[in-house]
């Protein structure tokens, strides 16, 4: 099976049951000591960003905060820890998700990889101090701890899936354009970069 062919077959696979399997190899492979909790977290961001209404958080307008300072600024706004933490881990998981899967692209940015790391990291520890929940708040200690290595992994599972987007915008350019066609051949592109659109997953959990 080619590169194309794996990336594609997720269309037909339940999405956390396919990102199970390459998460647990990209880690194995390099090598980085993961709790159960965190793998599966993996798993679960994966699965998440699969979709393109997922990729960016949104504010208060429910319009998307495309910018790491934005979603920031729109933490620091909420009173509530609860509703901070909600903001921090979304800010964590956009920067953890960006930095494994557009590493290329940001590199010939202004902002690299390394602001991501940065303030990927920053957010997850500050949701670990304010979890209530021991578990939950080891398990965020452990993604900000190990962000860059967990950076490591997804740019693994990038690579060996074939899932390397060039540029988010042009992602949610073609995603708009196939909501408005259903073109098949927009819906395979969005599928080799790791996104499948609504219509197609639901075929895909029909046919499993």
């Amino acid at each position: 099976m080619g590169k194309n062919d794996v990336a594609s077959s997720i269309i037909f696979l339940k999405p956390a049951e396919y990102f199970h399997g390459v998460v647990a190899g990209a880690i194995s492979s390099l090598n980085v000591v993961a709790s159960e909790h965190a793998q599966s977290y993996l798993v679960n961001l994966l699965s998440h960003f699969m979709v393109a209404d997922n990729f960016f958080p949104t504010n208060a307008d429910g319009k998307p905060a495309s910018t790491l300072t934005e979603q920031l600024g729109i933490a620091l706004e909420e009173s509530r820890p609860e509703q901070r933490a909600l903001r921090l881990r979304q800010l964590g998981d956009f920067s953890l998700y960006v930095a494994g899967f557009f590493t290329d692209s940001l590199s010939r940015k202004l902002v690299d990889v390394d602001y991501y790391i940065g303030m990927g990291g920053a957010a997850y520890e500050n949701v670990a101090r304010l979890e209530e929940k021991r578990a939950r708040a080891v398990l965020f200690e452990e993604l900000g701890g190990k962000f860059s290595q967990f950076v490591d992994v997804l740019a693994q599972v990038s690579e060996e899936t074939g899932f390397q987007p060039d540029n988010s915008q042009d992602l949610l350019r073609i995603y708009d354009l196939w909501a408005k066609t259903g073109s098949e051949r927009l819906a395979r592109q969005l599928a080799k970069a790791g996104i499948v659109p609504q219509s197609v997953k639901e075929k895909g959990e029909e046919d499993a």
